[in-house]
């Protein structure tokens, strides 16, 4: 096993105030808080901007009705009493306009300046040559408007409202002015504004220091494990397994993706070394027979092997040629599987005949070893619903090894049958048993249980491998036992007869 350690303890200076994840991620939090607070204080300007605009036209709107009734009063007023209404009239008008900070006058129906606020001191200079448009006036003597207007008849940026003067006679009401109030907006908003600017401004610093302060704490928090598991990653992408990520976090999240990822490297690095076995083993398997069968032919082109034995050696060099050709099948058949490329074409078929087939082709070796078969007396047909090409090559598989491990004299017991749906297949040998460690790992890809035998060494430990993946791609399952010192037993199921 390989010794976990946390490297990254011995760093002296904490990983966040270096970490380029950790700034990122602050500043990218801390910028959001900030555009956000930004946006609010321009919505709250915007809303309070228009409440005050709507407060300021009602004001204006209602100031000015209060003078209508004195503005018909002038009208009306004969020549003797003219003078003394304008007074009046203007009067008011001055009073509302100082207390309101606005512009008060009246108009006749052609837009005509009549009374303002200095008509009581003679000719207005800012009133006597101004004149309102028809643009204006048509909606002044209509129903009054309010807006805000930039132009020269009013002037830059300002609030300008009117309200009709309507009259009753005899045929009917008759509109014979308007009563205008206008009021510089800069003035009329912008100490609002200014209000709010300064509160929002005071706010907004007292919170982006709290929310920066916890922002800073959450960031800590984030960017400190992702950097060390970042870290840590980039060791397992160089091939260095022994390097580990610390589970001690506060957070349940990055404890589980901490010991998630160690999971993974633990797993990396028997996989390594399963495939660092596998290469040596496959080096071996290949030099083994090459070198055999390359110096028995040599010797019998040169004459050293007498023509006598050299049909012996020529068995030998056929048997090795097998040998060969059984691991770059295996090889071959591997590289298939995990591609996809092989489609499964189930059928139903008697698998307690192709059992008792592949048996067959190892008579040769049963008898030099003189092992006993039981099950076959007791077998009945047995239908199962499989590819057969692909079980041919799982019952081959389990047969060759238990014919591997089964000592001289010993027996393999088989046995067949259908249950539940599912069709069984068990495969017993007697001989050496496996360890309860071996037999958790006995169908990992590479992984060689003979390891500790003496005896049929041969393989490269891809046989269990493959059988295990043909019967997970027909929905089957398939398991080993053993018991020490009496038998070992495969055995598998899969769907029954459709």
């Amino acid at each position: 096993m390989l010794k976990k350690r946390d490297h990254l303890n011995k760093k002296k200076e904490p990983i966040y105030k270096r970490s380029s994840i950790f700034r990122r991620y602050f500043a990218f939090t801390a910028a959001i808080v900030l555009v956000c607070m930004v946006a609010l204080g321009l919505i709250m300007i915007v809303f309070v901007s228009s409440q005050q605009w709507n407060e300021k036209t009602d004001t204006l709107v209602s100031n000015a009705k209060t003078i209508i009734d004195d503005a018909k009063a002038y009208h009306f007023s004969d020549s003797e009493s003219v003078e003394h209404t304008r007074e009046i009239l203007s009067n008011a008008l001055n009073i509302m306009s100082i207390a309101t900070k606005s512009d008060y006058f009246i108009t006749d129906t052609d837009g005509n300046v009549l009374v303002c606020e200095n008509s009581a001191n003679g000719d207005c200079p800012v009133h006597k040559k101004m004149k309102v448009g028809k643009e204006y006036m048509s909606p002044a003597l209509d129903k009054g408007f309010s807006n805000y207007v930039s132009d020269k008849t009013f002037g830059r940026g300002m609030f300008v409202v009117s309200v009709p003067i309507t009259v009753s006679s005899a045929s009917g009401s008759e509109t014979i002015g308007a009563v205008f109030a206008v009021e510089n907006a800069i003035d009329g908003l912008l100490p609002y504004i200014l209000g709010i600017l300064n509160v929002f401004f005071f706010t907004a610093i007292a919170l982006l220091g709290i929310s920066s302060l916890l922002i800073y704490q959450l960031c800590k928090g984030i960017a400190g494990p992702l950097e060390e598991m970042e870290e840590v990653t980039r060791h397992f992408a160089k091939g260095e397994f022994e390097h580990r990520a610390n589970e001690n976090y506060k957070r349940s999240f990055f404890r589980t993706f901490a010991k998630a990822l160690n999971k993974m490297a633990d797993e990396l690095a028997v996989n390594e070394e399963a495939q660092k076995s596998f290469i040596a083993n496959v080096s071996h398997e290949l030099k083994t027979p090459m070198t055999t069968i390359g110096g028995f032919i040599d010797g019998i082109l040169d004459g050293t092997i007498p023509e006598s034995e050299q049909r012996r050696y020529l068995q030998t060099v056929s048997s090795e040629v097998k040998r060969l050709a059984r691991i770059v099948v295996s090889m071959l058949n591997l590289s298939k599987i995990e591609a996809g490329e092989v489609a499964l074409s189930p059928a139903d078929y008697d698998i307690s005949k192709q059992v008792f087939d592949t048996l067959l082709s190892f008579e040769r070796r049963i008898e030099e070893k003189r092992i006993k078969i039981k099950g076959f007396e007791d077998m009945t047909p047995v239908t199962a619903h499989a590819d057969k090409d692909l079980i041919q090559q799982v019952i081959y598989n389990l047969f060759d090894n238990a014919v591997k491990f089964t000592p001289e004299n010993g027996t393999i017991t088989v046995f067949a049958e259908n249950r539940g749906g599912k069709t069984r297949v068990t495969i017993r040998n007697t001989g050496v048993s496996v360890s309860n460690e071996e037999i958790s790992r006995i169908f990992e890809r590479f992984y060689k249980v003979d390891k500790s035998r003496s005896f049929d060494v041969k393989g490269v430990g891809l046989g269990l491998y493959i059988v295990k993946t043909i019967i997970n791609m027909h929905d089957g399952e398939i398991t080993a036992s053993s018991v020490d010192g009496e038998y070992t037993e495969f055995s598998f199921t899969i769907p029954a007869k459709e």
